[in-house]
């Protein structure tokens, strides 16, 4: 590291009695520093401004109090790259993200500084988003809220699916659509609005419905992630984009609401618990759980009952949206990989329901029936955990 600076999103912010915080308020982020007699841990910080090599940085301190070496200085300066409070002033804006992106994206560059250490920059986590392709599957409520906080925040790809036309009563929670829109179909208003909000993405459209695995495929080839938002046919169609997932290799998010309680799951095909394994555990270990599938899928089916509003689908949607740019961008673990989140929004209570990749699954299993194509099966899951399938 060249000119090593503070980020801007830690100011070092002085206590009193010698003591000294860096990483504001957050939680596993935020550390506290004693300082010295001499105040020589609060003046490097003063001097990593990005102005000083490191050399510089030791002269600096040297002058400052003569006792302390270029090896301790060197030493403080690394403890805190490990930290993550430090970036290379040195190194110039890729030339890939254009002035006028910078511009745009920099309230998300600052936010993606959180997570970066060198060589990483906040401006490459940008770039893996730009770079990214995801389907958002249904852009009603929950959809439209994932939809569009995917394209404002620089997703480069977005692919939308979806069959319906907007109707007055979508207008209480899907914030793609205005009155005027009503009678069109979705995917034209919500290409049209999206393009409004950033017109340095791509979104495309297909005004159609999910209706058998092979739909689903078509969902998912060459996607790096799948954000499935739409609720018909129950069940049935999370059994689709399991066996499409599994056969693509596509990882895919499902985010539902039901009455009080929203939920988000982010499934990553052979290294995660895949649907199958879901049902599979919940009927072993809930009795009640199949004749309740039964009677959803059977009977229940196609019917639209959905009690949601803007706040519920807002903050779902968001919410799905942040897991999938941590899933894009390797920022940080999605919170959502490989188990469910539930919210009551009635009693603002969340909980977590782990998923357990079954080995005896009847999909993904070892003797699964639906294999990863140009892997044999029962070798893939040795496969993926070597890390020669990815």
């Amino acid at each position: 590291m060249r000119r090593p600076r503070i980020k801007s999103v830690f100011p070092p912010i002085p206590l009193g009695d010698g003591r000294i915080r860096i990483g504001g308020g957050d939680y596993g982020i935020a550390s506290e520093m004693v300082d010295d007699e001499r105040g020589n841990t609060w003046h490097l910080l003063s001097l990593m401004d990005g102005t000083r090599t490191r050399p510089e940085l030791a002269d600096a301190m040297a002058e400052h109090d003569p006792g302390i070496t270029a090896v301790e200085v060197d030493e403080s300066i690394d403890a805190l790259i490990g930290m993550g409070f430090v970036e290379d002033a040195a190194v110039p804006p890729p030339a890939r993200l254009p002035a006028v992106e910078r511009e745009r994206y920099r309230r998300n560059l600052e936010f993606f500084s959180y997570f970066h250490k060198p060589p990483l920059t906040a401006a490459d986590f940008q770039l893996r988003l730009r770079d990214a392709r995801v389907t958002v599957l249904g852009i009603g409520g929950l959809g439209s809220y994932v939809a569009m906080s995917l394209a404002a925040i620089g997703v480069g790809d977005i692919l939308l699916v979806d069959d319906d036309d907007v109707e007055l009563m979508n207008l209480n929670r899907q914030v793609l659509y205005t009155d005027a829109d009503v009678g069109q179909p979705k995917v034209t208003a919500a290409v049209r609005r999206l393009n409004e909000i950033n017109p340095h993405v791509r979104i495309s459209a297909r005004n159609a419905r999910v209706d058998g695995v092979a739909a689903a495929r078509a969902c998912m080839a060459g996607r790096d992630l799948v954000i499935c938002a739409a609720d018909r046919p129950r069940l049935t169609l999370y059994q689709w984009l399991n066996e499409a997932a599994l056969r693509e290799g596509t990882a895919w998010m499902r985010g539902s609401n039901d009455g009080l309680t929203v939920s988000l799951f982010l499934h990553v095909p052979y290294r995660t618990a895949c649907f199958q394994c879901v049902e599979q555990d919940a009927a072993a270990n809930h009795p009640e759980y199949a004749p309740m599938a039964e009677y959803v899928v059977g009977v229940i089916g196609d019917r639209t009952i959905n009690p949601c509003n803007a706040p519920m689908a807002g903050m779902i949607g968001n919410l799905a949206a942040l897991e999938a740019v941590k899933h894009l961008t390797g920022m940080a673990e999605p919170v959502i990989v490989g188990r469910k989140l539930v919210v009551d929004v009635h009693r603002m209570e969340t909980q977590f329901a782990e998923g357990t990749l079954l080995d005896d699954c009847a999909a993904c299993g070892p003797d699964g029936r639906v294999p990863r194509p140009g892997v044999a099966p029962g070798g893939l899951r040795a496969a993926v955990a070597s890390g020669s399938v990815t």
